[in-house]
Parts: structure tokens; sequence; C-alpha cells
């Protein structure tokens, strides 16, 4: 196997592995929607996101990566909103 064969296989397992990581993310997204509707909560919470920007940037080391992962979770915040959005108005509508 060549040396770019060997680096997508590897590409391909982290993409299985963030697959299944986000699957359980979205699951948890979905009880924190269900507990935001039972308690009258909003979906967006800015310092809640403040936090976890910060909290998931600092341990990026190079700098380099920094604005891409900033990026990439930022992303996964507002999918995550979206998700949580749409739950809502789905429970009002039912």
């Amino acid at each position: 196997m060549d040396a770019i064969q060997t680096l997508r296989q590897q590409i391909d397992e982290l993409d299985s592995q963030m697959r299944e990581l986000f699957v359980t993310r979205m699951n948890i997204v979905k009880n924190i929607a269900e507990y935001k509707m039972k308690n009258d909560l909003v979906v967006y919470d800015s310092l809640r996101e403040q936090e976890v920007i910060s909290k998931n940037t600092q341990p990026i080391a190079d700098s380099e990566f920094l604005p891409y992962y900033t990026e990439f979770i930022h992303s996964v915040m507002k999918i995550s909103k979206e998700f949580q959005k749409s739950l809502i108005i789905r429970s009002v509508e039912e």
C-alpha cells in the first residue's frame, strides 16, 4: 500500500470515529432540547457557547490549526442549535 492510501485509511478510520461521536453528541443534544422545553429555557446561551469555544480551543497547541478548529466547533454548535430548534418546533406543532 502506498503512502497516500495509508493516510487515506487513517482518515477513514478517524471519520468513522467522528461519526459515532457525532451521533452520541446529537443524542445528548436531543436530551438537552427536551430539558429546555420542559424548563422553558432558550436554545441559545451565549455564555455557555463562549465557555465551550474557550474550553475546546485552548488545548490546540498548533496555531496553524486554531482558526480551523474554532470554525469546526462553531459549526458543530450551529448544527446542535438548529437540531434543538427543529425539535422544539416539532413539539409545538404536535
